[in-house]
C-alpha cells in the first residue's frame, strides 16, 4: 500500500513537471502526457510498477528534460532543472527499491571482463551516437547516459516530431510572407488551410523541396540536416538513424557505439516485454534486427553492426545497462571532452 501511494503522489509530480516545462518553454513538441490528468498518471504508475515497461518512463522524462533545456528564462530553467533532476532521482530510488528495471545482465560473462578502454576526441560538443540490436537495451544506455551527462537525448520518436514541428513553422512563416494581412479576415484558418495536411500533401511538399527524391531519401536529408545544424550547437546522445555515418560525412567529430547481446538473452527480453512465447520472441527479433539493418546499410553503403564502423561494440550481457553506462562515461571522463 506504501509503495502504491508512493508511485501516485510520484507519478503526478512527473506530470506536474511535463506541464511546468511545456508552460516555460513554450516548446513546439507540444505535453508529453496528451491525456487527461487521471487517465496520464494512471498510465506513469502503471509503467512504475511493471519493470519490462519502465524503459518507456525513462524515455518520457529524457523528453521533459530536453523541454527543459530550452526554457529561455534563466532563473525559470534553473528552477525547472532542478526540480527534473529531484524528480529523476526519486523516480530511480523508487524502482532501485522495487525490482529495478528490466535486467539484461548475465553474471557469468559479466565475471570474465575487465575495463581498459581510453578514447580522446576533441570537439566542442559532445555527441554520442548509439547503434543497437533490438531487446539488447541499447535505447535504455542511451536515456540513462543522457540523463547522467545532462544533455538531450534523440530518437526516432523524438527527431520525427521535431521535423513535424520545423515544418509546421517554416509552412506558416512561408504562408504568411505571401499573404497580405490587411487583405485576410482570418488568418489562423488561412494558414492552416495552406499547410500540407494530407500524407499527399505532405509527399508533394517533400518532393518539392528535395528535388523529386522520394518520401524516404527526402526524410532522411531532411533529418540529417537537422542533426547537422544541431550538432554545431549542443551535446546529445541520439539511437539510431545512422547517425554516425551522417557526421562523419560531415566531418562532425563524434563517439560511435553499437550495443548488442547473445541471441538468447534478447529472447527472453522480448518475452518479457512483450508476454510471448520464444518462437513469437525470435520472429520479433529477426523483423526488427532486419529493418534496422536495411536501413543503415542504404543509407551508409556499410554493413550494419560490423565492429569495424564503431568506436566500441558492447555486449550488454556482458555489463548490464549500469555497466554500460559506466564504461561508456569512463570513456568520456578520460578524453577531452568535457563534462
Amino acid at each position: 500500500m506504501a509503495e502504491k501511494k508512493e508511485a501516485i503522489e510520484l507519478a503526478e509530480k512527473i506530470y506536474n513537471l511535463d506541464n511546468e516545462a511545456y508552460k516555460a518553454s513554450g516548446s513546439g513538441l507540444g505535453h508529453i502526457y496528451t491525456d487527461d490528468r487521471e487517465a496520464s498518471i494512471n498510465e506513469i504508475v502503471r509503467c512504475m510498477e511493471t519493470p519490462e515497461v519502465r524503459f518507456k518512463l525513462h524515455q518520457q522524462l529524457a523528453l521533459i528534460g530536453n523541454m527543459a533545456h530550452t526554457i529561455e528564462n534563466p532563473i525559470k530553467c534553473d528552477e525547472i532543472l532542478s526540480e527534473y533532476e529531484e524528480t529523476t532521482k526519486a523516480f530511480h530510488d523508487f524502482i532501485d527499491r522495487n525490482g529495478g528495471p528490466m535486467r539484461i545482465l548475465d553474471p557469468i560473462i559479466a565475471s570474465l571482463n575487465s575495463l581498459s578502454l581510453k578514447n580522446r576526441m576533441d570537439s566542442k560538443h559532445l555527441i554520442i551516437c548509439i547503434s543497437r540490436s533490438t531487446a539488447s537495451g541499447g535505447s535504455h544506455v542511451g536515456i540513462e547516459l543522457a540523463e547522467k551527462l545532462n544533455i538531450d537525448y534523440l530518437d526516432s520518436k523524438i527527431i520525427a516530431k521535431m521535423i513535424r514541428t520545423l515544418e509546421i513553422t517554416e509552412d506558416l512563416k512561408d504562408t504568411t510572407d505571401n499573404i497580405p494581412s490587411a487583405e485576410t479576415p482570418n488568418l489562423e484558418e488561412e494558414l492552416l488551410s495552406a499547410r500540407p495536411q494530407s500524407g499527399i500533401g505532405r509527399f508533394v511538399h517533400m518532393r518539392n523541396r528535395y528535388h523529386g527524391l522520394n518520401m524516404r531519401d527526402a526524410s532522411f536529408f531532411r533529418m540529417s540536416e537537422i542533426l547537422i545544424e544541431l550538432a554545431k550547437k549542443q551535446d546529445f546522445v541520439i539511437v539510431g538513424r545512422a547517425a554516425d555515418r551522417i557526421f562523419t560525412s560531415n566531418r562532425i567529430p563524434h563517439i560511435s557505439i553499437f550495443i548488442t547481446a547473445p541471441l538468447e538473452s534478447r529472447v527472453k527480453r522480448v518475452q518479457a516485454i512483450h508476454d510471448c512465447d520464444a518462437r513469437t520472441a525470435r520472429r520479433i527479433l529477426k523483423a526488427d534486427d532486419n529493418v534496422h539493418a536495411k536501413y543503415y546499410n542504404y543509407y551508409t553503403g556499410l554493413k550494419w553492426g560490423d565492429a569495424n564502423n564503431y568506436d566500441l561494440c558492447l555486449n550488454s550481457a556482458s555489463y548490464g545497462i549500469d555497466g554500460c553506462v559506466d564504461l561508456i562515461m569512463n570513456m568520456i571522463s578520460g578524453s577531452n571532452v568535457s563534462l
